[in-house]
């Protein structure tokens, strides 16, 4: 028997927020940024970054503090937010795997409801995948070709997949250049020429991905499509440095999210409410008036943009896999705290190749056993790591102390293993559970996590 995501789909009650015609369901742009982390945005308190764009879209709609990604790689993450569930659910946790032909997405979802399909850049999700794109452009063909194609008489959903601020990183991307002097080093990272350097060059990526935003965001208005028209920006993973990318560290996990939509979202609004990239899925197909299946893991926060209702997630969810090299790890966090636990303890940190090619990991190399550093960055030449490690992240943010052997934390401990081993379970992950889970417990979706 051959199956197709649509013929997966099952049917669901559609919240009233979008019980509407298709004809005035609105647009839906989503934006994608490659290896992003959550602190590089003006408009997160990083003053050295020039991003008037994103700030702007800020200004005017929400900005969500708390958006943790599925997976810290980019096409297991972006599976997540395309179905709706873990990228292990759906057999999608190595990079590069593309989409299973049976996997239901939003974008089935759209397309019954009668949208009209464009991306431009990077969806990677496979060849086979991007036949349900009914617009497809090319990597440098300008935004407004979509615009000129469409048809006017549908909504349409518009996929833009940046490709920066992804590595490698060169001289030049914008004018004039981040000064290095000026950069925020973080906490993770030595205080060195080389990092300031490589620090300065992610800045312009980033910068660059900016002004084609502002282009973009303009381009609706001129089209006269604005104020009918959900955007979405959204980080695929943490930035391409040490102990970031690749890793579950705040870092790793947890990337800027805007949304601004015109008479819906109220201006400078900021959310403190944790969100997990598997909300996206249902959140856009709420947002669209479209079923949701019964297998998708997220929820929506659609109510968060509306001023509606919105029931919080007390934890979310991540798992790192296949990447350049195996390493399977999987995490719970709470608005507190943080368990990690590491499936091959045997292995020393190893960063993606694409870090480890970069000014900071090769200055971090040549440091080790050569200059004094400081403890927290001698963390990564741990010949091992620790099965479980736990972080009170209220009294340490940067996730430096790990206190799963301190005797006071062993309540939240349990707690959280058993969180983790009932999310493993009820996922169907091909780790054994982390820790204690319930007894009997049934794969059936929504389980008490």
């Amino acid at each position: 028997m051959s199956f197709t995501r649509r013929s997966l789909l099952q049917s669901a009650a559609v919240p009233a927020l979008a019980r509407q015609a298709a004809g005035t369901a609105p647009n839906i742009v989503f934006m994608i940024s490659d290896d992003h982390s959550w602190t590089d945005l003006g408009c997160y308190g990083n003053r050295a970054i020039r991003t008037p764009n994103l700030d702007g879209m800020a200004a005017r709609g929400v900005r969500f503090e708390h958006s943790y990604v599925a997976s810290p790689q980019c096409s297991p993450n972006r599976s997540a937010l395309l179905t709706g569930c873990t990228p292990h659910t759906t057999a999608t946790s190595r990079l590069h795997t593309p989409m299973p032909p049976w996997e239901w997405t939003f974008l089935d979802a759209l397309k019954e409801r009668g949208y009209h399909l464009g991306a431009f850049r990077k969806v990677h999700q496979g060849k086979a995948f991007d036949r349900i794109w009914d617009f497809q452009g090319g990597a440098k063909e300008p935004f407004g070709t979509f615009f000129g194609k469409r048809p006017k008489d549908r909504p349409f959903f518009l996929h833009v997949g940046f490709t920066d601020p992804h590595r490698p990183y060169r001289k030049g991307a914008v004018t004039p250049p981040h000064d290095p002097k000026t950069v925020v080093v973080p906490p993770f990272l030595p205080d060195t020429p080389e990092v300031r350097e490589d620090l300065a060059m992610y800045y312009d990526y980033t910068a660059r991905m900016d002004g084609e935003i502002g282009g973009l965001l303009g381009l609706l208005d001129r089209e006269g499509v604005a104020g009918n028209t959900l955007v979405l920006f959204v980080g695929d993973n943490g930035m391409a440095f040490p102990r970031a990318k690749g890793t579950l560290y705040d870092p790793g996990i947890r990337v800027p999210m805007l949304a601004y939509w015109p008479g819906k979202t109220q201006a400078g609004q900021v959310r403190q409410e944790m969100i997990q990239h598997v909300d996206f899925a249902p959140t856009i197909c709420e947002v669209a008036g479209a079923a949701v299946p019964a297998k998708v893991q997220g929820r929506s926060f659609a109510g968060l943009l509306t001023g509606g209702a919105y029931k919080a997630n007390e934890a979310v969810f991540s798992e790192r896999n296949w990447h350049d090299n195996f390493d399977p790890i999987r995490s719970v966090r709470t608005a507190r705290h943080k368990l990690i636990f590491n499936g091959a303890p045997n292995f020393p940190y190893r960063p993606a190749l694409d870090i480890a090619d970069g000014l900071s990991w090769k200055s971090l190399l040549s440091m080790a056993g050569r200059r004094p550093m400081k403890p927290e960055h001698m963390l990564m030449f741990e010949p091992n790591r620790p099965v479980v490690e736990l972080y009170d992240l209220e009294k340490d943010p940067n996730e430096f102390h790990n206190v799963a052997g301190v005797a006071e934390y062993q309540g939240v401990k349990r707690e959280l293993m058993g969180r983790l081993g009932r999310w493993m379970e009820a996922t169907y992950d091909y780790l054994p559970p982390a820790g204690e889970q319930s007894e009997g417990l049934s794969r059936t979706w929504p389980v008490t996590l």
